[in-house]
């Protein structure tokens, strides 16, 4: 069988690219009282949304995360759009809803995850200039195009892994 050649993201490839965002995003607006980042698909992104909500702190406070489960490319999203649906009903009953968001996501190949995400919160309310879409690696022919990408890569030609992944029977062996 043939693979296509790794896009291999090593552990210090990772934490280059983190900093790489934390140069050229703009965070001018991401205040922790108003402001809170997304963790899209947290077995994959809680490293770079930890480094970067520390990093955004300000006056002593972090940005707060909320994480979104995501699909995989065998799911539906049904479930994980009811779900977060809910969270954001939750934090819209208790005062939480903030006034942006900072969507994260480790790697994008599709842009499908993103597309149902951005569908929800605009289902609250959320103009797109509220939303701030960061990451850390790209597919260029993702549907969704982030704001700000750490590094792009063709899924066409190669295949993207990080370093602590391991066989999962729902990513599809091209």
């Amino acid at each position: 069988m043939n693979r296509r050649p790794l896009k291999f993201i090593t552990r210090e490839k990772e934490l280059e690219l983190i900093q790489r965002l934390l140069t050229v995003v703009d965070s001018s607006q991401f205040d922790p009282e108003t402001t809170s980042v997304i963790m899209a698909s947290p077995d994959y992104s809680a490293t770079v949304a930890m480094h970067l909500a520390h990093a955004w702190s300000q006056h002593g406070d972090m940005l707060p995360i909320v994480p979104v489960d995501v699909t995989y490319p065998d799911e539906t999203s049904q479930y994980y759009e009811v779900k977060f649906l809910n969270e954001l009903e939750w934090l819209k009953k208790h005062g939480k809803l903030p006034q942006r968001f900072v969507l994260v996501e480790a790697g994008i190949i599709r842009g499908g995850n993103w597309k149902w995400i951005l569908e929800c919160l605009h289902t609250f309310g959320y103009k797109r200039e509220q939303l701030t879409l960061v990451a850390l690696c790209e597919n260029v022919h993702s549907a969704i195009k982030s704001d700000y990408v750490g590094e792009y890569y063709d899924d066409s030609k190669e295949e993207l892994m990080f370093y602590f992944e391991r066989y999962n029977k729902h990513w599809p062996v091209k």
